[in-house]
């Protein structure tokens, strides 16, 4: 099959199905209620066609109902500038990482659909004219030095548990392993470790009126080729510099490196550190919102618990920094009191994150609240 038949039909393949459901249509209520827990992980290697076709077959029908959910009529079809943006975003990703358009085939392949309804969910299709994500509620990440002298990296992923299907280990032909966690069915990566040592650490932000460069590039695609091909913090940062793209990073690496940003579609502003930082879902200077203005941002809307978030993890950093444990680190993030809008985990948080890359170089350790035997507990596993 041609890899880029999307390209080259339109948009005019997609299935009946997907324009016409909306959520509210279907009875799925959330993996929190599964009879069954979810599997500790997913593993799928090979060739990109095949680790496409395996995500597909295992996942079908969860890939179908997160088609259903997130685009359902919501698709403009017909605006001239939509169609444009479909084909800028897949010739830019055929272009730089064309095995993940080779993967997106797989999955279709394996679910028994159509290429053209998962480069949309992959393109994020229903937020197509959104600069960024929508404010989460509560995805926060940390980089803090050790009483040891090593450089951990940790923090909260928040986002419906119903669209995921736990976390995923890729091992390619090409690149590095890593483990991450899409949204069920696509090539994406969020929070993450790779087979080098890199840790990764999101949180999302939206931009309205963000004048995006013409190679600005959907942001869950860019993070998951971001942890296949970099290494070091050094090649984040250059990997940044060449691909435009709207997220809050925080990375570590192996060798101890700390890199922490606030990277935007229209260009990257990072945040100079020595030994710790931490982001949640806001721009947090004054000079990186007066440069977003100057590049057409009109408001920086935010959620209620991103500023008592991020406040709360400077406050651990002024008095732990250099100081703290591992063990010390986790208990922060995994403690878990609704009541207070500054905690980490809370009701929203679906996958918590710790690594020590320079101690533990492949070992991520992962806690997951809901549809699994052990909500309360980290767990190590291995890239």
């Amino acid at each position: 099959m041609n890899r880029r038949n999307f390209i080259s039909i339109g948009i005019t393949g997609l299935t009946g199905a997907l324009i016409t459901a909306t959520a509210k249509d279907l009875p799925f209520k959330g993996l929190a209620n599964l009879e069954t827990p979810l599997p500790a992980i997913s593993s799928f290697g090979g060739s990109p066609r095949e680790i496409g076709i395996a995500y597909g077959k295992k996942f079908a029908e969860a890939i179908n109902r997160n088609m259903l959910i997130l685009m359902g009529k919501r698709i403009p079809l017909k605006d001239p500038a939509f169609r444009k943006w479909v084909h800028s975003q897949e010739s830019l990703v055929d272009k730089h990482w064309p095995w993940y358009i080779e993967e997106m085939h797989g999955v279709a392949e394996g679910i028994s659909g159509t290429y053209e309804d998962v480069l949309l969910l992959n393109l994020r299709a229903w937020q197509y004219d959104i600069y960024g994500a929508t404010p989460a509620d509560a995805c926060s990440s940390l980089a803090i030095r050790l009483v040891d002298g090593h450089m951990a990296c940790a923090g909260a992923l928040d986002d419906p548990i119903e669209l995921y299907c736990g976390p995923v280990h890729f091992a390619g032909h090409k690149g590095y392993r890593l483990i991450t966690f899409p949204i069920t069915g696509t090539s994406w990566s969020n929070r993450g470790m790779n087979s080098a040592g890199l840790t990764a650490g999101i949180s999302s932000q939206i931009l309205p009126g963000l004048k995006r460069l013409e190679h600005a590039v959907v942001q869950d695609i860019a993070m998951r080729a971001m942890l296949q091909t970099c290494a070091t913090v050094s090649e984040v940062r250059e990997f940044c510099l060449r691909h435009p793209f709207t997220m809050n990073l925080v990375c570590v690496d192996a060798e101890g490196g700390l890199f922490c940003a606030q990277h935007t579609a229209a260009g990257l502003r990072e945040i100079k550190v020595l030994d710790a930082c931490a982001l949640t879902n806001h721009i947090v200077d004054d000079e990186t919102k007066l440069w977003l203005r100057g590049h057409g941002v009109n408001e920086f809307p935010s959620s209620a618990t991103t500023v008592p978030r991020r406040d709360k993890l400077l406050r651990f950093i002024e008095a732990a920094n250099g100081k703290c444990t591992a063990d010390e680190v986790k208990k922060l993030i995994a403690c878990r009191d609704d009541s207070d809008p500054a905690n980490i985990h809370n009701s929203g948080s679906i996958f918590l994150t710790y690594a020590c890359p320079q101690v533990e170089k492949e070992t991520l350790w992962i806690l997951q609240p809901e549809g699994t035997v052990y909500p309360d507990k980290f767990l190590a596993f291995t890239v």
